[in-house]
């Protein structure tokens, strides 16, 4: 019995034992002040009145220091076998007729609860012995009605509650037992989220880096031989990349240490600082539209932030274009972040949450959008170019009642009508409207 109790916890049964062994004890408590209450002109008034005070100072000990005593109570049967004890007493005194008869009820049942099986089958047995002894020890000066009740009900009913206390026990050990494999799927699936989290970052961010760290460096070594001069300013460019790698892994760890909110920058100034350095190190002109959308969450600023930088490098890889777009907006309770580009664009698959295989960009957005407590949306077409669009909660937003992301049909981006300062700005998709 410890040894199926034990690995739920002190409590036992996964904190359910511990609430309803409270409850009956509880309710045994209140039977003693009604006994008490009943007692008037009893003879043996003063031994009753003691026997009842220690009864009742054993069942505070558990309601009082149940973590202590609770583990004891399941593990030594020698505690309920010396209240039985106690017990017979007051049930030879009071009769068995007296309100306390129920008290001992309460007794088979925490009997079956506690130890299960072979606690019904021990106690309640016992406790019919002491219930058949008290009417015996009474019968010559205060003889009970030889009936049904008396004689095969109240002693029927030590069984049945004991038997009760059994199936809750089994009841609640099935419970714990849930409860259990619940907590290791949610640990399992936390696992798979962090390790699709790392691997999402390390592709957005350190991968990219050293990838072109590595590129760098190659043609370094080539070019030293015939232009020193651009050599020297090759190797500086690859120290600014080492730099920016080495800030992108401590990014990377803060994120997995959970301090999410590390930084105090705003969005707004977050995502021009990555707009015009990413501009400024590939000559590709970037278009600003952000305006100061109030405060998000922490996730959700970092999350859009990494969701810019990846659109942008998938822009520089892939898009061939000339001009880009980067807009933040607000719309009712919502901040949507858009990247457009007048490039080459691709076919969407016909799976929009899919993603060529080996090719985790969109994926990872789209999970980051998730995360986010958002969505994405993306739009292109062969020729036509690409827009991005995300978009988070302004307010109320609660990444712990998040489930963890999976891929889903990406949500329509909210419409809104083109701004002034959109006039010139590309729409690479017939029907789009700029966000």
């Amino acid at each position: 019995m410890n040894e199926e109790v034990k690995p739920r916890g002190a409590e036992g049964a996964g904190g359910w034992l511990e609430s309803v062994c409270k409850l009956i004890v509880t309710l045994r408590v209140g039977i003693l002040l009604v006994t008490l209450l009943a007692l008037r002109d009893h003879s043996d008034r003063q031994l009753l009145i003691a026997a009842i005070l220690v009864a009742g100072l054993a069942s505070f000990l558990p309601l009082r220091y149940w973590e202590r005593v609770g583990p004891s109570l399941v593990r030594h049967p020698a505690w309920l076998a010396a209240e039985i004890v106690l017990t017979a007493l007051i049930l030879v005194l009071t009769g068995v007729e007296s309100p306390f008869f129920y008290y001992t009820l309460g007794t088979a049942l925490l009997g079956g609860l506690l130890y299960g099986a072979p606690g019904a089958v021990v106690f309640s047995p016992i406790l019919v012995g002491v219930y058949v002894w008290a009417i015996d020890a009474r019968a010559d000066f205060d003889p009970v009605p030889h009936n049904f009740q008396t004689l095969v009900g109240q002693p029927a009913l030590y069984l049945i509650v004991a038997a009760a206390g059994v199936g809750t026990r089994n009841l609640l050990d099935r419970m714990a037992d849930y409860e259990g494999q619940i907590a290791d799927q949610e640990h399992r699936a936390a696992a798979e989220a962090e390790r699709t989290s790392l691997a999402r970052d390390l592709h957005d961010s350190l991968a990219k880096s050293v990838a072109g760290i590595g590129f760098g460096a190659l043609a370094l070594a080539r070019r030293i031989e015939h232009d020193p001069e651009g050599a020297a300013a090759d190797a500086r460019r690859l120290a600014d990349d080492a730099r920016e790698a080495t800030r992108e892994a401590r990014q990377i760890i803060v994120a997995l240490r959970g301090d999410v909110a590390d930084g105090s920058r705003a969005l707004p100034q977050t995502l021009r600082e990555v707009a015009r350095r990413w501009s400024a190190g590939c000559g590709i002109p970037v278009e600003l539209s952000i305006e100061d959308v109030g405060p998000l969450h922490p996730v959700a600023n970092r999350e859009l932030e990494w969701i810019l930088r990846e659109a942008l490098g998938n822009v520089l890889q892939h898009a061939n274009a000339t001009r880009v777009g980067v807009h933040l907006r607000a719309f009712g309770s919502r901040a949507v972040l858009t990247i457009a580009d007048d490039g080459r664009g691709f076919e969407l698959p016909e799976d929009s949450a899919g993603a060529p295989v080996g090719h985790f960009g969109l994926t990872g957005m789209r999970e980051r959008a998730q995360l986010a407590g958002g969505e994405l949306a993306v739009e292109s077409a062969p020729g036509e170019g690409c827009v991005v669009s995300a978009w988070v909660a302004l307010e109320g937003f609660a990444p712990d009642a998040l489930p963890a992301p999976s891929p889903v049909a990406p949500a329509p981006a909210p419409p809104a009508a083109p701004a002034a300062d959109d006039a010139g700005l590309p729409r690479p998709v017939p029907g789009f409207n700029w966000q």
